[in-house]
């Protein structure tokens, strides 16, 4: 292994390159790329083959459009210059049916593509500083993205949406969530590790009520949004970099009894699924001490868990349905492993999967070929990995209680709550 570091504000992430370890079993796809792949995937059948694209970008200066058997699609890769940690989003901006892919570059740039690979008129908008942020789609006519200081809301011609961009402090690693008309983000101020925000907008701009929190550290994971106690409006779920838990109500006051210290940092984007089915949701994460935690909506560890592998998680879990009505839980790991869990915590047969370099990219769980059974994607430090014919055989259509990509959907709501879905499957 070959270990070096990679500074973030506040906290520095480690990328561990395996070596030689490039040689996977036939029903692991494996496509190589020059430098670490961290941006998370998503899926849609742009060609019109019945089978699913992938599209993912990476630290090698390239953003990919593949098929299933991770070969280049005409006109792809495109050029991102300094790379990609930002995850890729579809947006069909031009309204023909067919969605656009976006995505922030370390060029400081918002990039937009048709799938012929011709840029989307508008786009590249400059943003003037790296965008680890990944776009996210609201309210189907908008585009959001946090950048350094801003935050910033685009209309379906690039240009600023009235009442944006929003100053804020800081700089957003983190991804935004939407729903209806709130737009949250959390962020991290360079050079400063114990001034972390969460931001929470109406759609116009105007800040909700005792907006900005300021949280105990950095907060580069990103948060989610969801109903946990019942009251019908939704609570921002994000978590900070002292290893704090927080739930806020749109007041801006914690829903008791959070925050909740787990111990280790929260890089990981918290999951919303009614993971033990007892019709209440649950909060799924991973941490920096190398565990899995499943709470339920009063910060209780659920039966089983937490799960630890002993290395790093960067990685977001999926969460998806695999039988008997049960959930299964995939995440990567430092240790160059993805993981599978059940709901009680119990190892997935088959599982853990090397990979042969460090997984901090979210897995996307699928199904790609269409012949009904899940495909895993996701981002290695070496590379871009599919696997096949792994997971016990289930529905290939997602749900609408899954949560089987990073943010949830391909338009990166963070929000358990059913929004229209591109991927067709």
């Amino acid at each position: 292994m070959l270990a070096f570091r990679r500074p973030l504000a506040g906290f520095t992430l480690f990328l561990l390159l395996g070596c030689n370890k490039n040689e996977f079993p036939s029903h692991h796809l494996f496509r190589a790329t020059s430098a670490e792949t961290v941006s998370s995937p998503v899926a849609y059948d742009f060609n019109g083959d019945g089978r699913l694209e992938i599209v993912l970008a990476s630290f090698d200066g390239f953003c990919y459009l593949v098929d299933d058997s991770l070969r280049d699609l005409p006109n792809w890769p495109q050029p991102v210059a300094g790379g990609v940690f930002s995850s890729p989003t579809l947006w069909d901006i031009d309204g023909d049916q067919q969605p656009e892919i976006f995505i922030g570059g370390n060029d400081g740039a918002l990039h937009g593509w048709h799938f012929n690979g011709s840029a989307v008129t508008g786009f590249p908008i400059a943003l003037g500083y790296r965008l680890w942020s990944s776009p996210v789609m609201i309210a189907d006519s908008l585009l959001a993205i946090g950048g350094r200081e801003q935050m910033h809301v685009f209309d379906r011609r690039g240009k600023p949406a009235p009442g944006w961009p929003q100053s804020m402090r800081g700089w957003a690693m983190a991804t935004p969530a939407w729903h209806e008309d709130l737009l949250v983000i959390t962020t991290l101020t360079l050079g400063d590790a114990s001034r972390g925000y969460v931001y929470a907008w109406h759609l116009s701009g105007e800040l909700y009520p005792n907006f900005p929190v300021h949280l105990p550290m950095d907060a580069p994971a990103s948060p989610s949004l969801a109903d946990l106690n019942g009251d019908g409006r939704v609570e921002i779920i994000a978590g900070d970099e002292a290893g704090f838990l927080h739930v806020l109500q749109l007041d801006g006051s914690a829903l008791p009894p959070f925050p909740r210290l787990v111990g280790k940092g929260i890089h990981s984007n918290p999951v919303i699924v009614d993971l033990n089915r007892d019709g209440k949701l649950d909060i799924i994460f991973g941490t920096t001490d190398g565990a899995v935690h499943a709470w339920n909506s009063t910060g209780d560890c659920l039966l089983g868990w937490p799960v630890r592998t002993g290395y790093e998680i960067n990685s977001s879990p999926a969460l998806i349905m695999l039988y008997e009505h049960r959930y299964g839980l995939i995440i990567g790991g430092d240790d160059g492993l993805l993981h599978g869990f059940d709901a009680g915590g119990q190892i997935i047969p088959g599982f853990p999967l090397s990979c042969g370099a460090e997984v901090s990219s979210s897995p996307m769980v699928v199904d790609l070929d269409g012949n009904g059974r899940r495909e895993i994607v996701v981002g290695g430090h070496n590379g871009i990995h599919v696997i096949r014919d792994l997971l016990p055989s289930a529905n290939g259509a997602i749900q609408p209680h899954e949560w089987p990509m990073f943010r949830r959907n391909v338009q990166r709501t963070g929000s358990p709550i059913l929004q229209k879905n591109f991927t067709k499957d």
